[in-house]
């Protein structure tokens, strides 16, 4: 029978890479690789990204990919990295790298877009687009590679008009980046589940405040976990993502009541 566990998601990035990113005002060194994230948490699914310091880099070399020593059950890799990232001359995304990986991985079952309403990518990847991606990721080798979006609840607080993208994906995972916003949890993941087909939700759970470039406190920290919990006992979110390899090293208060949370969950 599966567990709660077997839904929760790591999200992993290379140690550093947000360190770098300013405005977020991260304290402490990061050193901790995705795959440490993943054995430090119990956690056996990742969803690895690509940041502005990963430009360039190939996923074939990745130990998180070539070398993971039998911590991981599911892989998600990104499609399209953060907004800062930028693909490889002539590209428009990973695409030709992720189709070779699934011939020959099979934990990797998801591809994933990151950051997607930032900037002018709502103009570059069209619904025209997406749909050519999606379509290619469905119908590649041996089985289908699901289609995830990141979408924020800034978009929904600001009314934007999303729907003609995210309907193009087969599953929205749905993120609230000003922690003081984690007050209407409901509210926005009543909205994340209306933004595709069938209503799929994992939902993307940070453990530092990025909007503010703070660290949340435990009480936001306490609600999002209390929330999340509430929704995967329920069934009604397909997941939980947690945020991530990048910040579970610094010192932060927040990832010792996540990692308290999740070993209740097992």
């Amino acid at each position: 029978m599966a567990s709660l566990m077997d839904k929760i998601w790591l999200l992993g990035e290379t140690p550093g890479s947000h360190h770098a990113v300013k405005g977020y005002n991260l304290p402490g060194v990061n050193k901790m690789t995705p795959m440490e994230g993943l054995e430090y948490f119990g956690v056996r699914n990742l969803c690895r990204m690509k940041m502005r310091s990963d430009m360039g880099m190939t996923y074939m070399e990745d130990p998180c990919i070539v070398d993971d020593k039998g911590v991981m059950d599911k892989l998600c890799l990104t499609l399209v990295g953060s907004c800062a990232w930028r693909p490889k001359e002539g590209c428009r995304d990973d695409m030709d790298e992720l189709l070779e990986i699934a011939k020959r991985d099979k934990r990797f079952m998801a591809a994933i877009n990151d950051d997607f309403f930032s900037g002018n990518r709502p103009e570059i990847y069209t619904p025209e687009v997406l749909r050519q991606q999606r379509y290619e990721l469905h119908n590649w080798f041996e089985k289908p590679i699901e289609f995830w979006s990141v979408i924020y609840e800034r978009e929904h607080i600001k009314g934007t008009d999303v729907l003609p993208w995210t309907m193009e994906y087969d599953l929205t995972t749905l993120w609230v980046w000003y922690s003081e916003n984690v007050a209407e949890l409901q509210g926005h993941l009543e909205w994340g589940k209306k933004l595709t087909k069938d209503g799929r939700v994992i939902l993307g759970v940070y453990m530092y405040d990025y909007g503010n470039g703070c660290p949340i406190t435990d009480d936001r920290m306490k609600r999002q976990l209390d929330f999340t919990y509430e929704k995967l006992v329920k069934g009604e979110i397909e997941g939980a993502m947690l945020h991530s390899s990048c910040n579970m090293d610094i010192g932060l208060n927040s990832t010792l009541i996540t990692k308290e949370w999740l070993e209740a969950l097992k």
